[in-house]
């Protein structure tokens, strides 16, 4: 295993790690059009509602693709949607880890915290999320996050709870 330089970045650890576990032999054991199939299940039980099935599919898919944003999305949703906030929270903070670029994923980590109770930490987040967007104002993905997080945050201001009674 390759050692880390202790002053290297934390992007670069990421992507190392990254790169080790696409490369784990897991991932040559069922082909492109393997997965393919499962994600269609998977997905068509998200479609009807049926998540805990879709967690079943989307656990075994990220068994053997674990760095694929798409799986790792369906598994987090399933477990937000079965109200396992801690393991969506996980696997959302992996996917923000692995791909830093798109605030979907914090933004997603903040509804989580929401659905958790945890709205201190929530509204810190949606902050992160806005702060984040608002260095990238030529990213429209970026722009709409951003958009999302201050109208979450704004309904969490101490003033907003007066203002929805």
């Amino acid at each position: 295993m390759t050692q880390i330089p202790a002053n290297a970045p934390a992007s670069q650890e990421v992507a190392r790690l990254k790169a080790q576990l696409e490369a784990l032999p897991s991932g040559a054991r069922l082909k492109p059009s393997d997965t393919e199939v499962i994600y269609a299940q998977a997905y068509q039980y998200v479609a009807q509602g049926h998540f805990d099935m879709a967690f079943r599919y989307f656990s075994l898919l990220t068994l053997y693709r674990p760095t694929c944003i798409a799986y790792l999305a369906g598994l987090a949703l399933s477990y937000k949607m079965l109200r396992r906030y801690a393991e969506a929270l996980s696997v959302y903070s992996f996917m923000a880890a692995i791909d830093a670029g798109e605030p979907q994923h914090t933004l997603a980590i903040a509804e989580c915290l929401l659905l958790a109770g945890a709205e201190d930490e929530a509204r810190q987040t949606l902050d992160m999320v806005v702060r984040f967007c608002r260095e990238r104002p030529g990213d429209a993905g970026c722009a709409k996050a951003g958009e999302r997080a201050q109208a979450m945050a704004a309904l969490l201001s101490p003033g907003a709870a007066s203002d929805r009674q």
